[in-house]
């Protein structure tokens, strides 16, 4: 997944972002990880790889920041929205912070506008749950009674990924629920995921400029999508799934995209408002 960057990286490269120019990779180090001295091209391109998440092999000589998305999505930028891989995810937790536990995992595979296949899964966290939790999913200790441990539950859902490159990680609020992934695939020894984040709640913000609010349940009455299993995961990703299906169609048909690439680069772009989306990173949910 792109660019895991903790908040102080983030900030800087928005403020490198605003100065609107390319810079050598070299400077580049120098500015994000806020250092004095000038630091040795070889050291530069692999702190830039760190922080970034990709390899240090695919850095240009000078980065555009504006080209970021693409640039991480590797080849795979370069696939055709209609054969493009993604994977919607959602996830229900026993709260909103990065402690929570995962108690679902529910997923749907697509490839282009096409949806082909599903994976679900309770998951026993092995703490309690809160009431709240309970309240809204409905999700109790009786209902996660034989469900697997999350080290049971994250192996067999990232096998269930597989490894096909530059399959996109797409959910609404991507954010969040691509942090509990990431940090559930690193606690657990497993391979990261292989492709680039994809939100649809960003998306929509692009393509649909007048929604009240950006909410998956505003989002699926604007785009006519019915979820009868509101938070629970399968229903949800579902509704992502169905949400982002939309959304792609729209984007080729009014914007004229074409590739996962130009996906990214309208996902990252500016708001009417003028504020740039930030990469996906962390909570909250909605």
């Amino acid at each position: 997944m792109s660019l895991p960057l903790g908040p102080r990286l983030r900030r800087a490269l928005d403020r490198l972002e605003a100065a609107g120019e390319p810079l050598p990779v070299d400077e580049l180090a120098r500015r994000l990880l806020a250092l004095r001295a000038p630091v040795p091209a070889l050291l530069a391109r692999r702190l830039v790889a760190t922080a970034l998440g990709c390899g240090a092999e695919g850095l240009p000589e000078r980065l555009d920041l504006r080209a970021l998305p693409r640039l991480l999505a590797g080849p795979g930028a370069e696939v055709d929205l209609e054969d493009a891989d993604w994977i919607a995810v959602d996830l229900e937790t026993t709260g909103l912070s990065t402690a929570s536990a995962i108690l679902e995992i529910g997923a749907v595979r697509g490839v282009g506008l096409r949806m082909v296949d599903r994976f679900q899964t309770l998951v026993d966290p092995g703490v309690p749950i809160p009431a709240a939790i309970t309240a809204l999913t409905g999700i109790d200790r009786g209902a996660i009674g034989g469900a697997p441990p999350i080290s049971r539950a994250i192996a067999a859902f990232r096998a269930w990924v597989g490894d096909r490159p530059a399959t996109a990680f797409a959910a609404h609020n991507a954010a969040f629920d691509a942090g509990f992934v990431r940090r559930a695939f690193a606690a657990h020894g497993l391979a990261p995921w292989p492709g680039p984040v994809v939100c649809t709640r960003r998306l929509a913000r692009r393509l649909l400029p007048g929604l009240p609010r950006y909410d998956l349940d505003t989002l699926c009455a604007q785009l006519g999508i019915a979820n009868a299993w509101r938070h629970r995961a399968l229903g949800d990703a579902e509704a992502a799934a169905r949400a982002l299906v939309e959304l792609v169609e729209r984007a080729r048909v009014l914007r004229g995209l074409r590739s996962l690439g130009d996906l990214l680069d309208l996902q990252g772009s500016r708001t009417r408002k003028g504020r740039r989306s930030r990469p996906p990173v962390g909570p909250p949910k909605s």
